[in-house]
């Protein structure tokens, strides 16, 4: 399975909200896992079947601003 993401890195200040796409070809769905990265909180805004795979709509908010 090959995964895309776009924008490839989190960058964001601390309450802003950050949106990514996602395409995995040769998945049938993307789920957010149980622990979310340390000072962020994840959720999937959309998801759709595209070709071979699935694209979703990732939306991160930023908790804290420390990179990583």
């Amino acid at each position: 399975m090959e995964i895309t993401i776009e924008p490839a890195c989190r960058v964001g200040w601390e309450g802003e909200t950050l949106h990514y796409v996602v395409r995995a070809a040769g998945a049938t769905e993307i789920l957010v896992p149980e622990n979310d990265m340390d000072g962020s909180e994840i959720t999937i805004a959309s998801s759709r079947q595209v070709g071979d795979g699935v694209e979703a709509e990732i939306e991160v908010r930023v908790l804290d601003s420390k990179p990583y």
